[in-house]
């Protein structure tokens, strides 16, 4: 009986254990972002380090949405350092199913900031003095499925931030400034980005309605 016992003691423990320890499968899309492309003409006033991060404000985006289960970064660079894809060009539907694979996505995000441009303007407001300079961003990006190798979705989204500043007659009193920063062009790409993924034809919404469609 003790014998009886403990074979089906044993039996439950094994059975449970490895439930337990298996993983949980998430039922949101795993997405994998690759480093955007800067195919735009960096202005003087903005370095190419600034532009290039805005796949990460993408990769923020996604995460932020809690929508997506996105491939973590460290995991992201060191396959893309393994599989020297970095410098054999960007991944593109022939390549995203085998890249896929290897991380475990489900969809690849790739694209390219395709603008990026700043403006300049002075007027008057109140007998004030104002002078502002404003930073214009513009990304492109594709949704690739990575089990068919297609473009599932293309999208673009913009962004831009505005610095200001009011002089006082004869310049006594400066407020602001109207010139071009690393907070500006940040926060331009920023927005890029999360209108890319949560704008009202973002990534989000569009890839939920077309989800919605499948299922019904």
């Amino acid at each position: 009986m003790v014998r009886w016992f403990l074979g089906i003691f044993a039996a439950w423990c094994l059975v449970f254990g490895v439930a337990a320890a298996a993983p949980v499968k998430s039922a949101r899309p795993v997405v994998a972002v690759i480093p955007f492309e800067v195919k735009a003409t960096v202005p003087r006033d903005i370095t190419l380090e600034d532009a290039s991060i805005v796949s990460d404000y993408v990769y923020d985006a996604l995460v932020n949405s809690d929508a997506f289960d996105v491939v973590e970064r460290e995991h992201l660079e060191q396959v893309l350092r393994e599989q020297v894809l970095g410098h054999s060009g960007p991944v593109d539907e022939r390549t995203a199913a085998d890249f896929g694979r290897l991380v475990g996505a489900q969809y690849i995000i790739c694209g390219s900031l395709t603008g990026l441009s700043t403006r300049r303007s002075a007027g008057e407001v109140a007998g004030l003095g104002v002078t502002q300079s404003k930073v214009y961003a513009h990304v492109s990006a594709r949704c690739i499925e990575v089990e068919t190798g297609r473009v599932w979705l293309a999208g673009r989204g913009d962004g831009r931030a505005t610095n200001t500043r009011m002089n006082a007659p004869l310049r006594i009193i400066r407020i602001g400034t109207d010139k071009v920063d690393f907070e500006q062009v940040h926060k331009a790409l920023e927005g890029a980005a999360d209108s890319l993924v949560n704008g009202k034809k973002g990534f989000l919404k569009r890839m939920r309605d077309r989800v919605r469609r499948v299922e019904a």
